[in-house]
């Protein structure tokens, strides 16, 4: 496997983790939605950040890889826990 594929799917698995983090805030500790939408921002360019240091990648290339299927993960996995556990 590529290295480019191994931080592609790392990504996607801390995406959900990403998601639980940011639903657990939101309904357990009572944040805005809107802070916590850019906590689950800049857990991205953290992530982006530690995997392009690990996998000796160049930043701006691991800051691409998988941006969309982490966006999209996350933002799906926190709105369907969100509407789980608010009811």
């Amino acid at each position: 496997m590529k290295t480019s594929e191994r931080v592609y799917w790392i990504k996607l698995v801390l995406s959900i983790i990403s998601a639980i983090v940011c639903v657990s805030l939101q309904v357990y500790v009572g944040l805005d939605g809107s802070i916590v939408f850019m906590l689950g921002s800049l857990l991205y360019l953290l992530l982006s950040d530690l995997l392009a240091n690990m996998m000796k990648l160049e930043r701006n290339h691991a800051l691409k890889i998988g941006i969309g299927t982490y966006v999209f993960t996350w933002i799906m996995t926190w709105t369907i826990l969100f509407t789980i556990l608010k009811i």
